[in-house]
Formats: C-alpha cells, structure tokens, sequence
C-alpha cells in the first residue's frame, strides 16, 4: 500500500474531481488522504475519504463571497494590490504551508505521490522541491493551462514576496524563475477528453488527458446543512423543463440568472434553477420557475430538456453523459474558452455577457430545443461511456510512486531548488 497526498482548493468543479480520484486511489489499495475545505467534509466522510480541513466552513464562505467583490467586479482592470490583500485577508498562503507541513508529516519517503490542483497547488510543487516526493498537477479546465502566462506574471510581480516568505518559513529557497518552477511537476494530468481538446487551444506536449470526470458520488453527497432534495414537481414533469445552475461559488455575473430564466420563459419552458445561492436571485419567483439549493445532476439532468449553465466543465461533461443539450453563458476564468468548445463541437451555444438577454437566450434555446444538436449530442454521449478516465487517470498517478527514491531526497531537493531559481 502506497501514499497519495491529494490537495485541492475551490468549488464543486475543483473538489469533486479529486473526491473520485480519491476514492478510485483507495480502492486500488492506496492510503489515501485529501487535504481541501472543510465544506466538502460531509462529501468525504459519506465517500469513506479521510479529509483534513485547511479552513473552516465559515471561513470558507467568507472566501466565497470575498472573491465575489474583490475579483469578479475587477476583471476588466485588474488591481493588482487588491489580489495581495485577497490572498492575505482569507490567509491562503497560510493554508499552502499548512498543506506542505501536512504532507511533510504524512508522507513515506520512496513510497509517496502528492497530487495538486493545477496553478494553487503549491504545496505539490514544494513537497516535490523540499521533501523528494513525486507530484502529479492536475488540471481540470484548457484554460488553465492557457491562462499560464497571467499566473506567472502574477505570482513573479504581485505574490513573489508572501509566497517566499512564506517558502522560507519551511527551509525552502526563493523562486527566482516561475515559469520553470511552475512547470515543474513530474506530470501534468489533463481531465477531459481528447475530442474536446482539439476544438480548442490544444494541451501542450506531455499532457496526458484522461477524460472527463462525472462526479456521481460527490453530487449524491450533501453539504452542511443541506435538505434532501424532495422529486421535481408534478407541473415540471408533463413537459421537459430546462434546467439552470450557475456556479457553486459566487463568482456568477449579477445578469446571468435573470437572463437565463426570463430567456427560457420567453422560450416557454418552465425552469428548474440550481443554486445554493438564494439571495442571488428575484424574490419572489416565476411560478413557472421552481428553485432548488442543490440537486443530483446525474439523476435530474436526463429529464430536462436542456441546461443553460456558467460554463463549468463539470457541468458541460454531466450535460453530454445526460445527453442533452447545453447554453453557456459564460463570463470569466475558463467558462467563454468552455462554452466556445461547447459550440464548436456542435453539442450547443454560447453566449458572451454582451449578449445575455432574455432575447438572446431564447433566440439560442430555441433551435436546441428543437433538436438542432441531437446528432452530435448522442454520438459525444456514447464516446463518454466507452472508457473509465478514472482508472486512468489514477493509474498515470500511480506511475510517479517510487520515481524519487529517499536515498536520492537531498539531491532532488537541491536540484529542483536550483531549478527554481
């Protein structure tokens, strides 16, 4: 039996992944650990996955709705100052060194693998430079492999000195050079499919894709606090309703539900909306439109007649296993790269926030509804069952074990420090 140390940091779309990752590790006879927020504690205990907390849940709602108000509204004109102050007021850099004395402390040298989210898991990359344990980045979105040269820039000229100091702090040299010790990682694990690579800015070179990841256990499982979701009601079932979520942060635009929902109405749908975020949308509602803080997509989405969604690819790859349609309204970070894959691949449209009224979102409902995608929907659907991404994303983790022998820590530490530097 091996180790594999697994850290994590965001919403639904950042955790589930490695909620399964985890549980496949595991049942492949692995000790496995995973390091993330306290939020997803209840998801892991009814996965039977041993989870340390890096927050609290409430502070974690505090990050959430930080990241609303000082991130969102800026994207336009970045304040390079406020993203400094971001990272200090919700101490992520203190959760990244937590995370690295974590790993330090679990770890079992020659017979350990470390397995980070792409761009935040620096205590991957650390563990990799200081301890001699092989880390694996997994990245979940194209984007974030295109959005490299941004993080770069930000953690060399904005978080260069925290995240030093910080490094410091566990005997680890400065970085002088982010782009190579961000790229460092023994391997980089892409999780989507190769088709949906190729409708886009392709991965680059000694990226493995796996393929997408559903997340079935992880939407079954209930976060704090949360009722059991009671069945669609009788008026949503006669007629394939249209289904709308947005992301489980809240980082949504402030248009995107009203857009949406007024735009399916004037389609004349009725709207079963997801969000656990209740204050973010009219009060009271259409009675057409029926509002849940959760739901089990892999379960619900079937029954619909499309979704309009945010973006996240989550959400697009449990559309295409559902078989149905999709319109993204997609705003910042990876969801326009998303959506515009989305609709290349002919599996439905997007629209860019310029464009998101109700007008606009019936205008690209209505052929979807009418079945204008059917054909490629089907075909994308049945490609997804054919293999289990998985097991082989799990597998290529399991190559790294015993790929920094402990008789060589002192070397790979100075190496990969130099290299850094």
């Amino acid at each position: 039996m091996s180790t594999v140390i697994l850290t994590t940091h965001g919403t639904n779309g950042d955790v589930l992944p490695f909620l399964q990752l985890a549980g496949v590790l595991r049942d492949r006879g692995h000790d496995v650990t995973l390091l993330t927020h306290a939020y997803y504690a209840g998801a892991a205990q009814q996965q039977g996955i041993r989870m340390i907390a890096i927050d609290t849940v409430a502070e974690y709602e505090r990050h959430l709705a930080d990241a609303r108000g000082a991130l969102l509204g800026q994207l336009g004109s970045f304040d390079q100052a406020e993203l400094a102050a971001f990272y200090r007021r919700n101490r992520l850099l203190e959760h990244v060194r937590m995370e690295y004395d974590t790993i330090a402390e679990r770890h079992v040298p020659g017979d350990t693998v470390v397995v980070g989210r792409h761009t935040s898991g620096l205590s991957a990359l650390m563990a990799a430079e200081g301890l001699g344990i092989p880390a694996a980045w997994v990245v979940l979105t194209p984007a974030q492999i295109g959005a490299l040269p941004v993080t770069e820039f930000l953690y060399a000229n904005v978080l260069a000195g925290p995240i030093n100091e910080m490094r410091a702090g566990a005997g680890l040299g400065p970085v002088r050079d982010w782009a190579a010790w961000l790229g460092s990682a023994d391997l980089q694990l892409a999780l989507w499919p190769g088709w949906f690579d190729q409708v886009g800015q392709g991965a680059p070179a000694g990226v493995r894709l796996a393929g997408f990841l559903l997340n079935d256990e992880g939407e079954s499982a209930a976060p704090p606090g949360a009722a059991p979701w009671p069945g669609l009601p009788p008026s949503a079932t006669a007629r394939p309703p249209v289904l709308v979520t947005g992301t489980t942060g809240q980082m949504a635009h402030a248009k995107f539900f009203t857009a949406a929902v007024d735009g399916c109405l004037l389609a004349g749908r009725e709207v079963v909306l997801v969000t656990r975020h209740r204050d973010r949308l009219p009060d009271p509602l259409p009675a057409a439109v029926h509002w849940y803080p959760r739901l089990p997509f892999h379960d619900v989405l079937p029954r619909m007649a499309a979704v309009v969604h945010h973006g996240g690819i989550g959400t697009v790859a449990r559309a295409i296993a559902a078989g149905v349609p999709q319109l993204v309204l997609g705003y910042s970070y990876d969801q326009p790269d998303n959506g515009a894959r989305v609709a290349r691949a002919g599996l439905g449209a997007w629209l860019p926030a310029v464009r998101w009224s109700p007008a606009e979102v019936a205008g690209a409902l209505g052929p979807l509804l009418d079945g204008a995608c059917a054909d490629a929907v089907v075909r994308r659907q049945a490609e997804l069952s054919l293999g289990p991404p998985a097991q082989r994303a799990c597998a290529a983790i399991e190559s790294l074990l015993g790929g920094r022998h402990p008789a060589a820590l002192a070397g790979a530490g100075a190496t990969a420090r130099e290299g850094a530097r």
